[in-house]
């Protein structure tokens, strides 16, 4: 226990008295720490002023410890009357930040300005002693905390970590009262070995690291109520674009089924029609069918994402499943090579598996010259875990300037460098592959010497009365 100064008043010995010259230091090398801890925190908040201001506030707080630790080799006025300012307005910065981090600007802000205002004008102007800048100083600090205390407590919508921080502020304002009094009878400077400097020194030291702990939860708290609220915005505008498109996608499938059935009508009426006329006509429903593949995609991939598909896994003899996609594949007749054994079969969703099928051979079909031939294959394979696939290979011939590129084949949007030229939106390979994945399956994409494509659909081969091979 180190002995009080003679002109020290004794105090009850309820703890020792610390080092104060080592406290200091611990203060500058702890507001640095909480520097480095804000900055790194500061690299994943939404928002990053808060941030900076806190580590602003550190800073000033570092600077000044150092200079009031400098006290006797370097002048008087850097130490004591630029060194508490720096302190000062640190507090006050951190006050404000741990009341309100997400809205800087604030009326309570220009209170604690004003605060650090005139304790740095009666610093300069009254303080000239020892006990007096220590009782200045002191009071402007206990202000700053009273201040950010009563606002944190007094605020409705506080949350419980606030609360508590107000009441760490207000129970650290008796505490540096009594050293302002003790500063103000005694005349006890910064540097005297006192008890109440000690115990005043001790809860400071403390409150560093509750205010650093403090300010990194609120910021982590504001930023969860900020992506609350941008993810409400977005389910909002979820919800109102998938209104739209349901809105959309009734009128234009009202609109198009008018134009299919009045083109089929008037295709029987003039069947004798001159040839360019009924050349118009077939141009009519194709037009109108590719819209309705469009309109059927984008429906699918909402349906897909809003994860509102029902998926129904049963067997699917393939034989029959390419039976009926040809009686629905005009464009297809007699350019389609189909290779498929009389027992091939996958387990999957009829639904879902013809629509893949429709996609992967509409676009061979668009993409390939018109009079080439498209190869459709399917074998059986199994995997590494020895279960039985059905693979389904579709090739077709394209030339070497509308080659798509393989890294972004299934990407959402995409379209080949000659694609522009035929209806579509990008959609249909992402969404192929999206519904294989569902059903347990997966598709490839390779190119052959430049001269075709081929895409190659697995999906899990299904065994006698439907069971998985």
């Amino acid at each position: 226990m180190a002995r009080f100064p003679d002109s020290a008043p004794t105090w009850p010995s309820i703890v020792p008295v610390l080092q104060l010259s080592t406290v200091l230091h611990l203060l500058v090398i702890g507001n640095l720490i909480a520097m480095t801890m804000a900055l790194a925190y500061g690299k994943n908040a939404v928002s990053r002023n808060p941030v900076r201001l806190f580590v602003l506030s550190k800073l000033l707080q570092a600077a000044g410890w150092t200079l009031i630790n400098l006290r006797g080799e370097i002048p008087l006025v850097l130490s004591a009357h630029v060194g508490n300012p720096l302190i000062m307005t640190g507090f006050a910065l951190e006050a404000g930040l741990l009341i309100i981090p997400w809205r800087i600007r604030s009326v309570l802000n220009l209170v604690l300005a004003a605060e650090v205002v005139s304790g740095v004008l009666l610093l300069w102007l009254f303080a000239r002693s020892p006990g007096e800048l220590v009782a200045v100083s002191g009071s402007t600090v206990a202000s700053i905390y009273a201040t950010g205390g009563v606002a944190l407590l007094a605020s409705k919508g506080a949350s419980r970590l606030q609360r508590l921080t107000g009441l760490l502020f207000l129970l650290f304002v008796p505490i540096m009262l009594m050293r302002v009094v003790h500063s103000a009878t005694t005349g006890a400077g910064l540097l005297d070995p006192t008890l109440i400097q000690s115990l005043t020194f001790a809860v400071q030291f403390s409150f560093l690291q509750v205010g650093t702990l403090a300010f990194v939860l609120l910021m982590k708290e504001a930023d969860d109520l900020s992506l609350q609220a941008s993810e409400a915005r977005e389910r909002a505008r979820l919800k109102l674009q998938d209104q739209f498109l349901d809105m959309l996608t009734h009128e234009l499938r009202a609109a198009l089924g008018i134009v299919k059935i009045s083109g089929s009508s008037l295709r029987l009426q003039l069947a004798d029609a001159p040839a360019d006329i009924l050349q118009r006509l077939d141009s009519m429903r194709k037009a109108s069918d590719a819209m309705s593949k469009i309109i059927d995609r984008c429906l699918q991939l909402d349906r897909l994402e809003r994860r509102e598909q029902p998926v129904l896994l049963a067997a699917c003899p393939l034989t029959a499943v390419f039976a009926d996609l040809a009686c629905h594949t005009p464009d297809g007749h007699g350019r389609l090579d189909l290779s498929v054994p009389a027992d091939a079969s996958v387990r999957a969703d009829r639904q879902l598996l013809d629509i893949m099928l429709e996609n992967l051979i509409d676009n061979a079909l668009k993409y390939s010259p018109a009079d080439s031939r498209v190869g459709l294959r399917v074998t059986m394979r199994p995997d590494e875990a020895g279960h039985g696939y059905t693979v389904i290979r579709i090739r077709n011939q394209v030339s070497p300037s509308a080659l798509p590129d393989p890294a972004r084949v299934f990407e959402r949007y995409y379209r080949g460098p000659e694609a522009h030229e035929f209806t579509g939106t990008g959609l249909g390979l992402h969404l192929v592959r999206s519904l294989a994945h569902l059903q347990g399956g997966d598709i490839r994409f390779d190119i052959d010497h430049e001269t075709a494509m081929e895409f190659e659909l697995s999906l899990p081969a299904a065994g006698p009365e439907g069971r998985t091979a």
